[in-house]
């Protein structure tokens, strides 16, 4: 967590609970009802500070997910209250301009509530099991004619810690990945949160994910640990060391700033797999020219790369690497769709955020996830398995 959301948070702690407080006094409230109001705030002030300066040191994932809990009973405390105060002053502005009361602000603020608060548990009990399988066709020019109508399954950002070991609640995604009928499945990081623990038990049921022609898998920014503060690097490389044995174990090849080739018939493409290569620089492990070596440049390829950044900062232009693969947006876990439309706040961070882009001959899909992190929510956004057809140009 960063400080200045610490000190956003503890505010919006601090401002309505001030409120509250002040009017329980004014209404000589027993000590017991001022006790019990002020447990929240203590508890949330004290997690939050947590979050910030101890959390780095934790090496529980499933405590971790018991915070990420906590976090949604505080919004479904919060957001009510939040909502209560501002109708509270906009009411008294009302009475004080005409001279009068009226049940509409009441009215509004419980409907608006209510509303909110079944949207909330809607988003955390219903929509994350939701899962939504989406198909994009990608028309390449020279695709070799063996490859015309060949299918990639891609998921991404199954981040198995926030599963909490549930492990009945997966399948689904497996028989509707296996439903696909895929030439290859690809993988495009964050497995795990952070700790190589949280893939305990899930090989047996990733190993049932089925593709004609193999399953490819590329690390994310969660993959490496970097989210804690190790006791040593020998512990920390000994955490991304297992969680790379782990991928391999579920059955995928992990590619690690390299290559293979497809081949289908008498034609073949590229297949290439970068570590992670984000936003910021300590969280650039991915080497493209590395990747590319030993490759015939007139040859199509085939790139996986996690934060969809890469693409806009050095895939672009590279002609001949005609579609990309990536995640980690998780489309904010947060969006509305108006008109066919998907708009969400990863729009504010992220210039390719959900979804098929296309720049000249080269192609960009970013996949929104199956998993969550932070907060345990899906608003407006749906667990995403894309079904990718390369299609000759005509």
């Amino acid at each position: 967590m960063y400080f200045y959301v610490m000190v956003i948070l503890i505010l919006i702690i601090a401002i309505p609970d001030i409120f509250f407080y002040r009017k329980l006094k004014d209404k000589n409230a027993k000590p017991f009802y001022i006790i019990l109001h002020l447990i929240p705030p203590v508890f949330y002030t004290a997690l939050f500070v947590y979050m910030k300066y101890g959390m780095p040191h934790l090496h529980n994932y499933r405590i971790v997910i018991v915070i990420m809990w906590a976090v949604f009973i505080f919004l479904l405390i919060y957001i009510p209250k939040i909502i209560h105060i501002v109708f509270y002053f906009l009411e008294k502005l009302y009475e004080k301009k005409y001279k009068r009361k009226t049940p509409h602000f009441n009215i509004v603020r419980i409907t608006l509530t209510v509303v909110l608060l079944i949207v909330m548990l809607m988003s955390a009990y219903v929509t994350p099991r939701r899962f939504e399988v989406t198909h994009a066709e990608v028309k390449i020019k020279n695709l070799p004619v063996a490859f015309d109508g060949y299918r990639i399954v891609q998921i991404s950002d199954i981040h198995l810690g926030s599963w909490n070991n549930k492990y009945t609640r997966f399948q689904p995604v497996i028989d509707m990945i296996n439903q696909q009928n895929a030439d290859i499945v690809v993988f495009t990081g964050d497995m795990v949160n952070n700790f190589a623990q949280e893939t305990e038990g899930w090989d047996s049921l990733l190993l049932q994910i089925k593709a004609k022609e193999g399953k490819y898998a590329i690390l994310g920014n969660h993959d490496y640990g970097d989210y804690t503060q190790w006791k040593s690097k020998e512990r920390q490389n000994d955490n991304r060391i297992q969680i790379r044995q782990n991928i391999r174990q579920m059955g995928f090849r992990l590619l690690l700033n390299e290559h293979e080739i497809l081949r289908r018939g008498n034609g073949s493409i590229y297949i290439l797999g970068v570590e992670n290569w984000g936003k910021l620089h300590n969280a650039r492990y991915g080497d493209i020219h590395k990747a590319l070596r030993g490759t015939n440049p007139d040859a199509l390829k085939l790139l996986l790369s996690h934060d969809p950044t890469h693409w806009d900062e050095q895939i672009i232009n590279k002609k001949d690497i005609v579609l990309t693969l990536s995640g980690h947006t998780h489309a904010a876990q947060m969006g509305i769709r108006l008109f066919g439309t998907l708009y969400s706040p990863a729009s504010l961070i992220f210039k390719h955020w959900a979804g098929l882009y296309q720049y000249h001959d080269q192609y960009l899909y970013v996949n929104r996830g199956l998993g969550f992190i932070g907060i345990p929510m899906m608003i407006g956004t749906r667990p995403e398995i894309t079904v990718i057809t390369l299609k000759e140009a005509k």
